[in-house]
């Protein structure tokens, strides 16, 4: 495929360049030099410009239960020793949205992801447009609710209140989402509420937020805990 897309590249920028050497009346290897110089012809090799758009159907019968599973990994950035990245040149629509696995989220010594627990149906994950035409990106966000104002709770937000920070959480369906990079740290936000009435809701709500140039990016490869690591 890759060797597909550098022979078409070519071929592409030798017929660009013939016709216009044939307007300019100068060589091809003249004209063609000029247009890549200029920016004219996309020197596809590097990467730039080759999209991946694909059918967008829909199956019938397709599963798609909403929501984000109670249970989601957290860690300080000043934790993690390797953070996994984007691959630089994309060949599928899969690879322009999933975080290179090979080596994945790796940790200085002794340290790992922390679970962190959510009330089923308080939490979700919102991806958002941002910017000007041309300059579009997207911000990452996450609420979710942790039960209860327990010692425990108390302390987690105050060490996250101002730390960077990096999140996973799992759709109902698995597909594991990263808020948070190393140019981008996730921010929280938590706030806790006792309730007024014996049938409110008490505890701490997150609100969590992170940048990016695509929606919150898929993880495919291990996360690691303490004394696991989940494939």
């Amino acid at each position: 495929m890759k060797l597909f897309k550098i022979f078409t590249t070519f071929l592409f920028t030798a017929l660009v360049g013939s016709l216009f050497a044939s307007v300019l009346d100068v060589s091809s290897i003249s004209a063609t030099a000029v247009l890549l110089a200029l920016g004219a012809i996309p020197f596809g090799i590097q990467g730039v410009l080759m999209f991946n758009f694909a059918n967008l159907l829909w199956v019938d019968g397709t599963e798609n239960m909403g929501g984000v599973q109670v249970i989601g990994y957290y860690s300080p950035v000043a934790d993690i020793d390797n953070f996994p990245l984007l691959p630089k040149n994309p060949e599928t629509p899969e690879d322009e949205v999933t975080l290179e696995s090979v080596t994945g989220f790796t940790f200085i010594d002794g340290k790992f992801f922390f679970k962190i627990y959510s009330t089923r149906e308080t939490s979700e994950v919102v991806d958002e447009n941002q910017g000007e035409i041309d300059g579009q990106s997207f911000v990452h966000k996450a609420t979710i609710f942790y039960p209860g104002t327990s010692t425990e709770a108390l302390a987690f937000a105050k060490q996250v209140n101002n730390s960077n920070m990096v999140f996973i959480f799992l759709e109902a369906n698995g597909t594991r989402r990263v808020i948070g990079s190393k140019a981008f740290p996730a921010r929280c936000k938590p706030a806790f509420t006792t309730g007024k009435a014996t049938a409110d809701r008490k505890g701490m709500t997150m609100e969590i937020s992170s940048y990016g140039y695509t929606p919150a990016p898929k993880y495919t490869g291990v996360i690691r805990l303490d004394g696991e690591a989940i494939s």
